[in-house]
């Protein structure tokens, strides 16, 4: 799989539609007997078990339903899907945690060093999901460097259309 376009597919498309399907059930509250925090002294209010169980299964039905349409050649695509979508989550967590020691509040920007805390945000989820998706043997360093700053681009701008639309109350 050297085809940048088939890892775009299979890696930023899926979790960028579950993150954004997640937002929306975020929004309307929908599943709300699931918004109890991880940790809310470590993690804040924001890190749920609804996000923790939404993220990764619908990313990895989103997965599933991209390699059928796309004809993609993808062992255990549900699997891959789960796993990347629960890396998305997990390399959330220590920013999350050292924004908390901070004194940042949950969904806030960092006072004078807003911009970077910005984006780490957009950057450690990517990293993760890269990370795991290289570590399991899906693409070689080169292309994995470029997926994760197209991810991370990615993410950034469409946390940005998602707080203009109202969806999101902060990048």
């Amino acid at each position: 799989m050297d085809n940048l376009t088939t890892h775009i597919l299979i890696v930023v498309l899926p979790l960028l539609l579950s993150n954004v399907v997640h937002m929306f059930v975020v929004k309307w509250n929908l599943l709300s007997f699931l918004t109890k925090p991880l940790w809310k002294e470590g993690f804040g209010a924001n890190k749920t078990w609804r996000g923790f169980l939404i993220v990764p299964l619908l990313n990895a039905f989103i997965l599933w339903l991209v390699a059928l349409a796309g004809n993609l050649l993808v062992s255990n695509p549900l699997v891959l899907g789960f796993l990347l979508g629960l890396a998305y989550l997990l390399f959330e967590l220590p920013n999350s945690y050292f924004k908390r020691r901070a004194g940042i509040q949950p969904g806030g920007a960092g006072g004078k060093y807003a911009f970077l805390g910005t984006l780490i945000d957009k950057m450690d989820s990517a990293f993760g999901v890269v990370l795991v998706y290289f570590l399991l043997g899906y693409i070689a360093v080169i292309p994995a460097l470029i997926l994760f700053l197209l991810a991370s681009t990615t993410h950034f701008l469409i946390s940005y259309v998602l707080v203009l639309l109202k969806v999101k109350k902060s990048i």
